[in-house]
């Protein structure tokens, strides 16, 4: 079977799994809560020099920054923002500005401006997120790296972050921020977090398949 068919049929069945699980009677929690924990990684977090907020993390992976910050945890914080789109130049040409929402949040939630800083992540998905966070690393910018996600997306991005990381710098974590709407034990029972957690099952499985080892 060619990959793009492998894919597609890996990610069929984890969608049929999941629907044959919300149907499944008593042990449906249990199966759909083990579903969802194949998306959802978290690495231990002690103290590191740099957290990095990703652009899928959104306001609860500021807060999750924020909370590392105060607590000791991280020095400086690192918002990855997305290479701005023709009409978002043209809108500044014309004198349009908007504010970075991410480290307005930062600032309000009490991290001085001093400790953000900002790296373009390419068109913002993971491969150019991913890629860039290593460039900036291997350019000598930090040692140790605590990377905030979506919990659905920890697992797929660990995968790509690994792949891309620098052999001479300390191993990245990678966490979920604990904001965010998608919880394990319950997401089948939102319209919201049932489509987040199927649409990422379908992602893992193509990565899966287009690298088994990694």
């Amino acid at each position: 079977m060619i990959p793009g068919r492998r894919a597609i049929g890996c990610a069929g069945l984890l969608v049929v799994l999941s629907g044959i699980a919300v149907v499944a009677g008593p042990l449906r929690q249990d199966v759909l809560t083990a579903i969802a924990n194949l998306l959802v990684v978290a690495d231990p977090v002690t103290t590191a020099d740099l957290a990095v907020v990703t652009p899928e993390s959104g306001a609860a992976g500021d807060l999750e920054a924020s909370d590392l910050y105060r607590n000791s945890k991280v020095k400086s914080i690192l918002v990855l923002v997305p290479t701005p789109l023709p009409v978002d130049r043209e809108l500044k040409r014309r004198g349009v500005h908007y504010p970075n929402l991410a480290v307005d949040t930062l600032v309000q939630l009490g991290v001085p401006p001093s400790a953000i800083a900002t790296l373009d992540a390419g068109e913002g998905g993971t491969t150019e997120n991913t890629t860039a966070l290593s460039k900036w690393v291997i350019a000598g910018r930090r040692t140790s790296v605590v990377v905030i996600v979506s919990p659905t997306h920890a697992r797929r991005y660990r995968r790509a972050l690994n792949r891309v990381w620098p052999a001479t710098a300390p191993s990245p974590s990678v966490t979920p921020t604990r904001y965010a709407q998608f919880r394990p034990q319950d997401w089948w029972r939102s319209r919201a977090t049932l489509r987040e957690g199927l649409m990422e099952l379908e992602k893992l499985a193509l990565d899966y398949v287009q690298h088994p080892l990694r």
